[in-house]
């Protein structure tokens, strides 16, 4: 009875598995359903749109100094690697045109808000003397253009560059030795510059996209403007020239009407 009931519980399993794996093979067999097609993906790219994001900057700034009034003098002095990170807010709008089935040109202007602020400290045992100074990046614009490929029907990689200014606070040094301190304010101009950059954009529904990008931007130089201290005009002196350069990271949701 024991040897019967064995044979009969085999039986029973091992057809299990026959009809178990007949199904699993059936399964495979089976065509996949396709996707259901996304019409907005395949829809042009030729539109207004609006965009809100933010990202990171660094921020690296080129000082040179010369004794008096004449930019042209052989002597001089300069200090590099003055710079800040910090976050950023942005807004964008711009337009868009789907030139072929693969490509879209676009303008856009942007306007960013910074949390940058760049310092330097001197220490002069010997002298004795140490200084402090520090500016901070306001807020930036830009306005330029693209031009994307579409890597697919909703998806674009593009290429950017522009003009943009950056606005600055003064700057603000404090100065202490022989027992004195003295606090000094420089303006720093607004600055204006080019850009170029890179990234990508791709469609999330009809209406909305997600961008990134990456910008670097060279604005060139500009002349800082000396206070007076006791009377004296120091720009008469000293000609100091300001060498900011710019990276930006930074992601935008879009609003594409």
């Amino acid at each position: 009875m024991w040897q019967a009931g064995y044979s009969t519980k085999a039986s029973l399993n091992f057809w299990l598995l026959v009809l178990t794996c007949s199904f699993a093979s059936a399964a495979d067999l089976a065509p996949v359903a396709p996707l259901p097609p996304v019409p907005w993906a395949h829809e042009s790219w030729t539109g207004f749109y609006l965009g809100v994001g933010g990202g990171f900057s660094s921020l690296n700034n080129k000082i040179d100094a010369r004794p008096g009034p004449d930019p042209s003098s052989p002597l001089s002095a300069s200090l590099n690697g003055l710079g800040a990170n910090g976050a950023l807010a942005t807004v964008s709008a711009g337009y868009d045109y789907q030139l072929s089935s693969y490509f879209v040109a676009g303008i856009f202007g942007d306007f960013d808000f910074h949390s940058l602020k760049s310092s330097l400290d001197i220490d002069i045992p010997s002298a004795p003397l140490s200084g402090h100074g520090q500016f901070s990046v306001n807020h930036q614009w830009s306005v330029g253009g693209r031009l994307g490929y579409l890597s697919s029907p909703g998806t674009l990689i593009f290429l950017t560059g522009g003009y943009t200014q950056l606005s600055v606070s003064d700057f603000t040094a404090t100065v202490s030795g022989g027992g004195q301190t003295m606090t000094l304010d420089a303006s720093v101009p607004t600055i204006a510059g080019g850009f170029v950059g890179a990234g990508f954009e791709t469609k999330l529904t009809r209406s909305i996209s997600l961008k990134g990008e990456y910008r670097i931007t060279d604005f060139g130089s500009g002349l800082v403007t000396l206070p007076n201290v006791g009377g004296t005009d120091l720009n008469q002196f000293v000609t100091a020239r300001i060498s900011p350069t710019l990276q930006i990271v930074k992601a935008s949701v879009n609003y594409r009407f």
